[in-house]
């Protein structure tokens, strides 16, 4: 857990090693997250976002996420909002590449699930990218808990695991093909013994390597 700004050399050093680093109370964020709410309130039209899907059909509410991550994904705000996050950690934007935000979106159980609301199964993000560089970024915008998060598998870190990413073709998923697989997947059984499930406050900011094992929490919650 960090309280302050970490200057780039010291984060990568850190995030390169393995490290999963908290940044507690990023006022930038708060904003970031309060300004997200707000859109996300207007796309849904309600009063209550995480169980929005409980007054929606799964079409309607599909197409209603859709528009929600197109808006969120060219919004200047979002972006002018989120980089100012970064710069208050110590990111020096100067020499920072990004790529589009992405607002996921998670419903309890199945019923609402669909191309944009998929959970993602074990993956590391160099087996599609292959930027073995890569720093991610996340943070909620609603309070979660140990069913409404991401999981990582330390054991991985630095353990090969074979996987399709051979087979996985990009340009499938541009094409729209429905059932090419948005990402690559293990081609052996993953050992889920090392699973850590990182529970975090709207306002704080997990920054990990993109080769870090990890994998989406399949939604029990009664909320998204």
């Amino acid at each position: 857990m960090l309280s302050g700004a970490l200057e780039d050399g010291t984060r990568r050093e850190s995030v390169y090693g393995g490290e999963l680093l908290v940044f507690k109370d990023v006022q930038p964020l708060k904003e970031f997250c309060a300004f997200t709410d707000a859109l996300i309130r207007e796309v849904f039209e309600t009063t209550d976002p995480v169980r929005a899907q409980f007054e929606l059909g799964r079409d309607e509410y599909l197409l209603r996420v859709e528009t929600l991550q197109k808006r969120f994904r060219k919004d200047a705000r979002a972006k002018e909002l989120f980089l100012a996050a970064l710069g208050y950690v110590g990111v020096d934007l100067r020499r920072t590449s990004w790529d589009w935000l992405y607002l996921r979106v998670s419903p309890h159980g199945e019923e609402h699930s669909g191309r944009r609301t998929a959970k993602l199964g074990f993956h590391r993000d160099t087996w599609s990218s292959n930027v073995y560089a890569q720093t991610n970024w996340w943070a909620p915008i609603y309070p979660i808990s140990p069913g409404r998060t991401m999981a990582f598998y330390g054991e991985y870190w630095g353990k090969t695991l074979k996987n399709t990413s051979g087979e996985w073709d990009l340009e499938e998923i541009r094409a729209g093909r429905s059932n090419a697989p948005l990402v690559p997947e293990p081609a052996e059984a993953v050992d889920t013994a090392s699973e850590l499930r990182p529970v975090i406050e709207p306002g704080d900011l997990l920054c990990f390597s993109g080769a870090h094992l990890h994998a989406s929490v399949p939604n029990s919650t009664g909320v998204a």
